[in-house]
Order: structure tokens, then C-alpha cells, then sequence
């Protein structure tokens, strides 16, 4: 019959059998594998010498079945083994790969054994195949080494990880062909930027560590802060276009819908602008084509304020006026009043001076001064008048036209001086 494949596979099993006790059972004569074992996950020590540094994992484990709790890496081995490994890019290899027809389907893992031997190792993967058996014999690993990119078939799947055919270590990663529909293992990534008004970057990525590792670095670079929220329960459709919605009516959100694929740049995002939500809200993501909700989230209003953003925003609101009086120059007064000033409109712009002849305010200015002042003429009357508590007017007059964001805008010009919380 001339099948020496066949011959190898059955010696390549018959081996097996006599190794460690089978961390997978074989479910069928393909490459089909039904994941029925217990695994002990494992919290890697992470080690980081800088923010720019990408993270190095290191695990120690004795005689066992075992799962790193960052990666998702599994591996088998019967005595003591100490390894440590690092997530890669897939940036400089998905064009190759492409050409040759498959897509990242795991994170690329660069494992580097420091004592022992595994005796089996498997690779996770974010590709659903429980309603599509076909998709078994399209995986492939990506084997990176002094010669370049090997792509290596594999024999064994499970619904989570693919099984390396030698415990030989450089970077790794599962691959899957394209041209088929796919569904994958997804996560959602929020990001609250660093901006006066709310606005929001929402990811949309298949379940890569290495790739929310990424983001992460360039989200925090700029200041944002992360809302942690669950991620999608089911698969979703590669290639398929999202929509992302809010339940408030002034949610601006952009794009009006994304692509779900794995890109090799930096993964694009929904940006939501919200002025002033002051309210709980519910984010919804759904499929394009039918409206159906494949995920929702509410997201509270302590959790897109920092920590102790409301009470310190306060707590230097209340003091505002005399770390004010001590460090502000009136030049840059002038400077911080007119910056802030510029966001209002025209008819906000009349409020603030109408609210000027208020009796609360400190000294009131004639209505007859301020008829037919521009901004810059209206900062200069408010220094001479006022002189150091402008700001403190200004925040008053903020919080009766309901800009509030302005107040918090005002403030956050004001932190940097000696004094100021």
C-alpha cells in the first residue's frame, strides 16, 4: 500500500502508550482530542526591569499536569521542570504566513527551558471547532529558528490547545488555514482615556494575551486607564462586522461598526464620547447583519472615574482658592482661564457673563462692562476684578451653566502647581 505515514503514526502512538499516564484522551482515529483531564494552573512570577521591557513569565512545577494561568500553556512532565517564557509579535510573520495561506490562531510564545525536560507540551489556541469538524486538519505551528520560519503539522487538537510534535523550545505558535469561516475565542479590552469629557477605547480581539499585552502598553503610554469587564461566553464569526451601542441618547460612538480579524498592526477600536453620562450605562455589542447581542457590560460611574477621582476632584475644589492665591501667577491665570474658557459656546459663552452679575459671586461686574466683551477681554476684566480668585469664580459660574467637566478641566490645569492636591 506504500503508507509509511500510517506506520509512523501507529509506532508514534504505540510509544506513547508506554511515556507518562495520557493527558488527553483520544476520542477518535483523526486528529479530533477531547480534553478530559485536570489540570493545576499555576500563577507565573513575572519579571520586568521597565515599563518599555516586555515581561518575562517563569514557572517551576514537580511531576504533573499543568496550566499557566497568563498564557494558557499546558504541559506534562514526570519529574521537576523550570522554564521561562516571553509573549512575540506576530507583526514580521503574518504577511509570510499569509502567503502560504493560514492566519495566527494562539499567541506566539517564546519558551525557554531553564532545568528538566517536558515530556509534552500544547499550545492554546482561540479557534472554535466544536460545530466544525473539518476544521481539525487546518491547523499548523509556526516553528521560529536560526533558519527562519518552519510550519509544522500537528496530530493532535483539542477544543483549547494543539500538542507540539517535539518539546523543542524557540518561538511557537498555533495556525490555522484561511479561506473557511471561522469562529473564534474573543475578548473585549475598555480603556478610559485621560480627557476631560468620557471617552471610552473598546477593543474587539481574538483571545490573544500577548496581543492585550500590547494594548495595554500603548493604552497605558497614553495615560488611559483600564475598566475591567467580562468577556464575550460565546464565539463569534471571524470577518464579521460589530456594532457597538450605549443606552444614553448623547453616546458618540465611531467607527459605526468594526471587523472582527487579527491584524498585525495595532488592532483598531471603537471610541466612545460621552460629555456628561453622571449615570450608570449599559454598553451592548452586537452583529451588524442581524442586531443579535453577543455581549453586554454596564459600566458604573466610580468606574470611569479613577480612583478617588470624584473625592479628590472635591477635595480640591473646596481648597481651590488658596493653594491658588500662594502659587498662580496672574499670567498664568490669564493663560489657564482663556484654555479653558474656549470650550464654551456662544449661548454658554452669554450664561457665563450673565451669571457674572450674580450676588453670590465675590464683587459683581456691571452689566454694562460685560455687554460687549470678547473672551479675551472678559479674562482681562475678571483678573482686575477678581485678581487670583478668577478661578475660583470661574468654577462657580462652571458648575451653574452644568459644565462640570469644565470645573474638572480647570482643576486638572490647576494640579501642577506647589500646593495644589
Amino acid at each position: 500500500m506504500n503508507r509509511t505515514d500510517l506506520e509512523e503514526k501507529l509506532l508514534q502512538t504505540s510509544s506513547e502508550g508506554e511515556g507518562p499516564s495520557r493527558s488527553l484522551e483520544l476520542v477518535s482515529c483523526g486528529s479530533t482530542m477531547q480534553d478530559c483531564s485536570d489540570w493545576t494552573k499555576l500563577e507565573p512570577e513575572v519579571n520586568k526591569a521597565d515599563a518599555d521591557e516586555t515581561p518575562t513569565y517563569s514557572l517551576q512545577s514537580g511531576a504533573g499536569n499543568f496550566e499557566c494561568s497568563v498564557s494558557g500553556l499546558r504541559w506534562v512532565c514526570k519529574n521537576q521542570v523550570g522554564f521561562k517564557y516571553q509573549f512575540y509579535s506576530w507583526e514580521e510573520h503574518v504577511e509570510r504566513m499569509e502567503s502560504i495561506q493560514y492566519m495566527p490562531a494562539g499567541p506566539l510564545i517564546d519558551i525557554r527551558v531553564i532545568a528538566g525536560k517536558f515530556d509534552e507540551v500544547y499550545l492554546p489556541h482561540w479557534i472554535f471547532i466544536d460545530d466544525n469538524p473539518t476544521v481539525l486538519d487546518k491547523f499548523a505551528v509556526l516553528h521560529i529558528n536560526d533558519c527562519g520560519d518552519v510550519v509544522e503539522k500537528v496530530s493532535e487538537v483539542t477544543s483549547s490547545h494543539v500538542k507540539l510534535p517535539e518539546p523543542i523550545f524557540s518561538p511557537r505558535g498555533v495556525l490555522v488555514k484561511i479561506g473557511f469561516p471561522l469562529k473564534i475565542n474573543c475578548r473585549v479590552l475598555i480603556y478610559r482615556t485621560k480627557t476631560a469629557f468620557l471617552t471610552l477605547h473598546v477593543y474587539l480581539i481574538p483571545s490573544d494575551p500577548g496581543l492585550e499585552q500590547a494594548i495595554e502598553k500603548r493604552e497605558v503610554s497614553y495615560g488611559c486607564k483600564v475598566i475591567i469587564k467580562p468577556h464575550p461566553e460565546r464565539s463569534l464569526q471571524m470577518h464579521e462586522r460589530f456594532i457597538l451601542t450605549a443606552d444614553l441618547d448623547d453616546a458618540e460612538i465611531c467607527p459605526e461598526n468594526l471587523k472582527l480579524r487579527y491584524e498585525k498592526n495595532s488592532p483598531n477600536f471603537f471610541e466612545m464620547f460621552i460629555k456628561n453620562p453622571e449615570r450608570n450605562f449599559t454598553l451592548k455589542l452586537a452583529q451588524k447583519k442581524d442586531l443579535q447581542p453577543v455581549w453586554t457590560c454596564m459600566i458604573r460611574q466610580d468606574e470611569y472615574h479613577s480612583t478617588g477621582h470624584i473625592q479628590e476632584k472635591q477635595s480640591v475644589a473646596k481648597h481651590l482658592s488658596e493653594p491658588i492665591q500662594k502659587a498662580a501667577a496672574p499670567t498664568r491665570v490669564r493663560e489657564m482661564l482663556l484654555k479653558v474658557l474656549e470650550n464654551l459656546k456662544e449661548e454658554e459663552f452669554k450664561q457665563f457673563k450673565w451669571y457674572l452679575q450674580d450676588s453670590d459671586i465675590v464683587s459683581r461686574i456691571p452689566r454694562s462692562r460685560l455687554e460687549k466683551t470678547d473672551m479675551l477681554d472678559l479674562v482681562d476684566l475678571m483678573l482686575q476684578t477678581y485678581g487670583q480668585q478668577s478661578l475660583e469664580v470661574a468654577q462657580k459660574v462652571f458648575k451653574k451653566i452644568n459644565r462640570n467637566d469644565l470645573v474638572l478641566m480647570l482643576l486638572d490645569s490647576s494640579s501642577g502647581y506647589e500646593g495644589v492636591c
